[in-house]
């Protein structure tokens, strides 16, 4: 058997939505992109275990909603604030800009009438013939 478990951000977001989140998440994005990161992989790992010869490949998607207290719901949060000198040196952003919307986020996300939905995630397996 082959198994796999892999992110794809395309269903992380919140809602109502955030100024913040958006300018964050072009960086983060723009950023990934440039380093060979592909933050939407999940969606495709199907087709990767069939080229490589995967038989009966089997998919389970999975989302979680993070309410308020949620030790993941500022994942997305996390993930930028240990950026932060990358996204920096990049010139993706500049330090008080993304300072600013840090705390933004941070503040939206403290909204307990906010939506925050996780990453959808794929689970992925078949058997090697």
């Amino acid at each position: 058997m082959v198994a796999s478990h892999e992110a794809d951000y395309g269903a992380h977001m919140c809602d109502p939505p955030s100024r913040a989140w958006s300018r964050l998440f072009e960086a983060f994005e723009a950023y990934s992109r440039a380093n060979g990161i592909d933050l939407f992989i999940g969606r495709k790992t199907h087709r990767l275990l069939r080229s490589a010869g995967v038989a009966d490949v089997q998919v389970h998607p999975l989302i979680h909603v993070y309410p308020h207290g949620h030790s993941r719901r500022t994942i997305f949060w996390d993930f930028v604030r240990n950026l932060r000198n990358r996204l920096l040196t990049s010139g993706l952003m500049v330090a008080n800009e993304l300072d600013e919307l840090l705390d933004e986020l941070w503040r939206d996300l403290d909204d307990p009438a906010r939506l925050v939905v996780s990453h959808l995630f794929f689970q992925v397996w078949g058997r090697k013939p």
